[in-house]
């Protein structure tokens, strides 16, 4: 996963019932302007490359803080307000690398330092016949919060992920459980907020809605069936953004084995869906390439 340190805005303003974004409040780490000032160009923080870890990326250069491999490989990724970043450990060729001890520990890397250290530890325990843990991940500007699409437990014939809140302080809060997630988006609605969650057992996207406090107020609702725009049945929904009036979904094939994650980035696609607002409604606009 790739993240650029920079908050773009919508190239046009979506229309007042169009689903918005939440994240338009993330701030820059304060350890990333100086290595701007020295190489120059673009940064991004990527966890989806050779190396273990997190590494930060110039148009020249590539940089790793000593702490930012001690997680082993890392997948989700999401940063805050104040630039702190949070990834999460995502096994990819053994457990050697990434105990399952460890999968459900999200890490904090701090914006002034650039250190990284555990952050929160979820509940529940991975197991050899499902290595994974947290498989996405968001922040939402006006709860200050993140949220996490787990697998954690889960065996071939029983869910037991969720969706979990986490405060600033590290309390967590079960919105959603017994059901496997992985890529999550936050965003506004005329009624409150609506937590988009990919399922990682099918092609499916789904929506909870929230209230202004960010607790939920309906039940879960089906949002998108991702094969409308070219997914295969084995694809999941590993990301989701918003870009102006437009839903971009990275796709990846999943299916709780290490060999279908060997790389950080296995065969990824992307699809995006506009938002119909006579319809109230997402519309395929490109399909998956």
């Amino acid at each position: 996963m790739i993240v650029v340190l920079v908050t773009r805005l919508p190239a046009s303003q979506p229309t007042p019932v169009t689903p918005i974004a939440t994240d338009g409040c993330r701030g820059l780490p304060a350890f990333a302007p100086a290595f701007a000032a020295e190489a120059g160009g673009t940064l991004a923080l990527a966890t989806d490359r050779t190396e273990q870890g997190l590494v930060l990326l110039t148009d020249s250069t590539v940089y790793q803080h000593p702490t930012w491999d001690d997680a082993g490989y890392l997948g989700a990724m999401a940063y805050d307000h104040m630039g702190n970043v949070y990834v999460a450990p995502t096994p990819r060729i053994s457990l050697q690398d990434n105990p399952l001890a460890g999968v459900t520990t999200l890490w904090r890397v701090d914006s002034a330092t650039g250190i990284m250290s555990p952050f929160v530890t979820l509940e529940g325990e991975a197991g050899e016949r499902n290595p994974f843990g947290i498989l996405g991940l968001t922040y939402a500007c006006g709860l200050d919060r993140l949220f996490a699409g787990t697998v954690i437990g889960s065996t071939p014939g029983e869910e037991r992920g969720g969706i979990v809140a986490i405060d600033r302080d590290g309390q967590q809060t079960s919105l959603v459980t017994g059901l496997d997630v992985m890529g999550v988006l936050v965003v506004t609605t005329p009624d409150g907020y609506d937590l988009y969650a990919g399922l990682a057992r099918s092609p499916d996207l789904i929506a909870l809605p929230l209230d202004a406090n960010g607790t939920p107020s309906g039940p879960l609702r089906p949002l998108l069936d991702l094969t409308t725009a070219g997914a295969t049945a084995g694809e999941r929904a590993r990301k989701m953004r918003l870009v102006g009036d437009e839903l971009i979904v990275d796709l990846v094939p999943f299916n709780f084995s290490l060999q279908s994650s060997a790389t950080g980035n296995p065969q990824a696609r992307q699809a995006t869906w506009g938002w119909d607002a006579d319809l109230g409604a997402w519309v395929v606009r490109a399909s998956a390439r």
